[in-house]
């Protein structure tokens, strides 16, 4: 969660007055601020989306006024654009909280409706236009380093760089080649080292480790005469479970492959291989696994991993800006029910009417699937199941 004081957490569950604040700079003086009257509008923050942070923000404008017309026509050649939410306490102090620094993408202004309405992007969106214009072999170097050094070919030192990775402990990058796609040979790097990256509210990157699902919730959504739930919606979604992992491996193209299938066995479980659900391979081919023994385990851990049904929590609430995804939250739900969550996507509203929008996800196991029984296929006999399994 963003720094704010107790004082703002505490105004939060009581009536309060919001303010916002978008702050533009436009390509031709990046550091002379340009203040706006804000009619509305929205910030988004998705954990799966390569861009995390986008947003959508409604201004004031007139087409009259030349000096307004010429900075709004000017600003999708590199300008960026600040949005803040935060609260006026009653003796007329602001505590604002960033929301995110964007580069302008888009603008749209109407005739005669007296607004201008700016599409954002967070500075992925450069990343993402600034591909490759040779292959990229980040042979030798740890991947953190990698990724930083990506991020540096265009952004240099004008920002900051927060990295709570351990490059130290990582293993050398040995056989990579990216072509053309710069966002994309960062996420691939970040995900094989259990990282993610991404830019924060200040436009700084950040790599770090993924966020854990538990621990102590920094923000509690609940009902009643102080609290912030409006409202829940829960559910689930069978399309990610698989019931069987397939695992190939090929370190030796003069030998033969490494066969391994790993099923749910559980004859109690409802994603038994087989059963009610069928047979739902996920099929993994893999050059590095060099042992049937690393074969069968890798093949187990991702049965671990695919069973149970995707869980979507998505809550309604009065909107605390200083939420981000990443943090724990707790929920007392209105039927009693307790519990925490990680925050998968964010939606701030910038205008007084509107509610905050936060989505959960996990996996949610019945009884039967919280220590599975694992069936083991290995060589032939693998190869023969996905074949009757495929039939």
């Amino acid at each position: 969660m963003e720094t704010v004081t107790p004082r703002f957490l505490a105004a939060l569950r009581q009536t309060h007055v919001i303010s916002v604040r978008v702050t533009l700079f436009r390509p031709s003086a990046p550091t002379v601020p340009i203040a706006c009257q804000v009619l509305g509008g929205q910030v988004t923050s998705d954990a799966d989306a390569e861009i995390r942070r986008q947003a959508s923000v409604d201004l004031a404008f007139s087409l009259a006024d030349p000096v307004t017309l010429a900075v709004v026509r000017e600003l999708p050649f590199g300008g960026y654009c600040l949005v803040e939410r935060g609260i006026r306490y009653a003796n007329g102090e602001l505590e604002l909280v960033k929301l995110g620094r964007f580069r302008v993408e888009n603008v749209t202004y109407p005739d005669e409706q007296g607004r201008a309405t700016l599409t954002l992007a967070d500075r992925m969106a450069q990343i993402a236009d600034e591909s490759f214009t040779t292959p990229y072999v980040p042979v030798g170097l740890k991947p953190s380093d990698a990724i930083v050094a990506l991020v540096q070919a265009v952004f240099g030192s004008s920002i900051a760089y927060n990295v709570t990775t351990t490059p130290a402990g990582e293993t050398a990058i040995v056989d990579a080649v990216y072509d053309e796609d710069r966002a994309a040979a960062i996420s691939d790097l970040a995900s094989g080292i259990g990282a993610e990256a991404f830019f924060d509210s200040n436009g700084d990157f950040v790599l770090r480790p993924k966020p854990p699902s538990t621990g102590n919730p920094v923000f509690t959504f609940d009902a009643g005469t102080t609290g912030v739930l409006v409202s829940g919606q829960e559910s689930l979604d069978r399309s990610s479970v698989k019931n069987g992992v397939a695992v190939r491996a090929s370190p030796d193209p003069t030998l033969p492959s490494i066969y391994s299938l790993a099923t749910d066995a559980d004859p109690a479980s409802p994603t038994r291989w087989g059963g009610p659900f069928g047979k739902v391979p996920l099929i993994v081919n893999s050059t590095s696994i060099q042992t049937q023994a690393q074969a069968d385990a890798t093949a187990a851990s991702l049965l671990n991993l695919r069973l149970g049904l995707s869980r979507t929590l998505e809550l309604h609430a009065v909107p605390n800006p200083a939420l981000v995804v990443g943090d724990l939250i707790g929920v007392n739900h209105s039927d009693g029910r307790s519990e925490v969550s990680l925050v998968n996507a964010v939606q701030i509203p910038l205008e007084p009417e509107g509610d905050l929008i936060v989505t959960t996800r996990a996996n949610w196991r019945p009884t039967a699937l919280q220590a599975p029984t694992i069936g083991r296929y290995v060589g032939a006999a693998a190869m023969k199941e996905l074949e009757e399994a495929a039939a």
